[in-house]
């Protein structure tokens, strides 16, 4: 799936995405959503950079219910 990513500066063509905790970033903590080519392979990048896991969690539920119905493309 060809996923735009949040800063308006990529498009990634995604197998497999993730979310991360961003380490060293302080107490409050940031979670990434993280795109690599295929299962077991090196990260593609970084999509998007959210200040909690829930809503990390919640826009990769969104990217998964587009991908369900047949979308072959999601912009963050």
């Amino acid at each position: 799936m060809l996923i735009y990513s949040q800063s308006r500066k990529k498009i990634a063509d995604c197998a497999a995405i993730s979310v991360e905790r961003i380490a060293g970033v302080g107490k409050e903590g940031k979670y990434a959503l993280v795109g690599s080519a295929g299962f077991g392979t090196m990260c593609d990048g970084i999509l998007a950079v959210y200040p909690d896991e829930k809503t990390a969690v919640d826009e990769l539920e969104k990217i998964f219910a587009a991908f369900e119905s047949g979308a072959g493309s999601y912009r963050i």
